[in-house]
């Protein structure tokens, strides 16, 4: 793998519903750049998925030449299979926009039933209930069920507005919790056949739930002859979870901010500083966090964003997620690429204003580790003696993943023995990577090392660089623990 420095730290996740997946689809990823790839499964097309997998592998593999002199090998981006199943209940069967204004009456219905919004839905037995809202869109118009009469239910407006044909309906007051034990499911064992980088979780509040399915999914892994399980990535979706976080860390290996969920959960108004919150404490305990929900949504129909949107973007990045992730509804209209486009430019803009400080008070990390210790001096030696990169040897990601959670203003190049890891690191903010053939000795390490970034990187002779490794350690037969500034040559 070349590595090719492209002035942009904070990644990109491409989303998709599994019913849009197909050979056009997997061509599709192949001619854009996105840093990785977000695959929502609905179990009614769940079997589209694995050929889409399979589509993508194969054409990367037809598409492989020489890199030319800089340039960037072509890989598949890693994969995130996402356990959402979207929402319990859909608007079908209207052919076009429908304005629903306040105090309005409405019916909702089957289909066929000639209601004014007529639904599909495998859960309608517990789905509505007197006096919960109902959310169109995440909230583009609000309903209050009035009565029920079998599946005929009548709702009143509470909030106005345009309903979209084939839109989602959420009703959170009587959403279950999710059980993890319900996706042991045939569907996952044939993905997890075929190999993935990362499983999103949905908002799970139990710990021992959620180490039992890492334990499930690393036993059919191996089972399946797949070295290295999917790392876990917990969808923060209610206020359950957000006050449960901390704890939940532990068990995870990053999380999804999933904030129009959040939103039905708790005031809208209190999500962006909640998001901001979220970002900080997955920073402090060195875990992925990922931004979504309704990233340019509405590229889906427009060919240019809004303005909120846009600065939507802007304020993850200015946060310190590690990814922004597109919106799976874009995936559905023609301006995906266009939309892919904004978050590039977006996000390159704002990392290139080095001197902006954050848009709200960050807290000084924590240092209550060794391994604590050591990243963060590093990190502050980089500063101060200007490196073009920070270098570290990490075996599973670990001494990585802490040197970006302080988010360094200079590169970090990840030097592992595991092509599965260095996927993994190629969604975290600010990290590129390389993988070494051989595992050296502690001696011969830094010689092999300023010859691979010499080759096959951005770096030139003369260039300095922080090196570290915390390590138990592969390096050698007792901890190595080594900080040192180098200049390459």
């Amino acid at each position: 793998m070349t590595l090719l420095k492209d002035g942009r730290r904070t990644k990109i996740v491409w989303s998709f519903e599994s019913r849009v997946l197909d050979e056009a689809r997997a061509e599709q990823v192949l001619n854009e750049d996105v840093d990785a790839l977000r695959l929502v499964l609905n179990r009614a097309t769940a079997e589209q998925m694995p050929r889409f997998i399979d589509h993508l592998r194969s054409s990367f593999e037809k598409s492989k030449t020489t890199p030319g002199i800089g340039e960037k090998i072509k890989t598949v981006p890693p994969i995130m299979i996402d356990l959402q199943e979207g929402a319990r209940a859909s608007i079908v069967g209207l052919t076009e926009p429908k304005e629903i204004s306040f105090g309005q009456k409405v019916l909702i219905g089957e289909v066929g039933s000639g209601a004014t919004f007529e639904i599909q839905s495998r859960q309608w037995d517990g789905l509505f209930r007197e006096n919960s809202l109902i959310y169109i869109g995440y909230g583009n118009v609000v309903l209050r069920v009035l009565s029920l009469a079998g599946r005929k239910i009548e709702a009143e407006t509470v909030q106005g507005g345009t309903v979209y044909p084939d839109t989602d309906m959420h009703i959170p007051s009587t959403r279950k919790t999710p059980r993890l034990s319900d996706y042991k499911s045939a569907e996952l064992d044939v993905l997890l056949a075929k190999g993935f980088d990362f499983l999103v979780l949905p908002g799970v509040e139990s710990k021992e739930d959620i180490r039992d399915f890492r334990k499930f999914t690393v036993a059919k892994s191996k089972s399946f002859g797949i070295e290295s399980a999917p790392w876990m990535i917990l969808r923060v979706d209610s206020a359950a979870i957000y006050e449960k976080l901390d704890e939940l860390l532990e068990v995870v290996d990053g999380v999804l901010i999933s904030r129009k969920d959040l939103a039905l959960s708790m005031n809208p108004a209190q999500i962006p500083m909640v998001t901001k919150e979220i970002i900080q404490r997955c920073n402090d305990h060195a875990k992925i966090v990922l931004t979504a929900s309704e990233m340019l949504g509405s590229m889906r129909r427009n060919v240019t964003p809004t303005r909120a949107e846009v600065s939507d973007i802007a304020n993850a990045v200015i946060d310190g997620t590690d990814a922004v992730i597109l919106s799976e509804e874009v995936a559905h209209g023609k301006y995906a690429a266009q939309a892919l486009q904004v978050m590039r430019r977006t996000i390159a803009d704002i990392e290139s204003k080095t001197g902006e400080e954050p848009n709200w008070m960050k807290l000084a990390p924590t240092v209550a580790t060794e391994m604590d210790a050591v990243s963060f001096t590093a990190y502050r030696t980089a500063r101060r003696v200007q490196a073009k990169a920070i270098v570290c040897i990490t075996k599973a990601g670990n001494t990585a993943l802490k040197l970006a959670s302080f988010r360094a203003p200079v590169p970090i190049i990840a030097v592992t023995f595991s092509p599965d890891v260095l996927r993994k690191l190629s969604v975290v903010r600010g990290v590129d990577g390389l993988v070494l053939g051989v595992d050296p000795k502690i001696d011969d390490v830094l010689p092999v090392v300023n010859d691979r970034l010499l080759r096959d990187s951005w770096l030139k002779a003369g260039d300095r660089i922080i090196f570290i490794s915390v390590t138990i350690s592969s390096l050698g037969r007792e901890a190595s623990n080594l900080f040192t500034v180098q200049q390459l040559a």
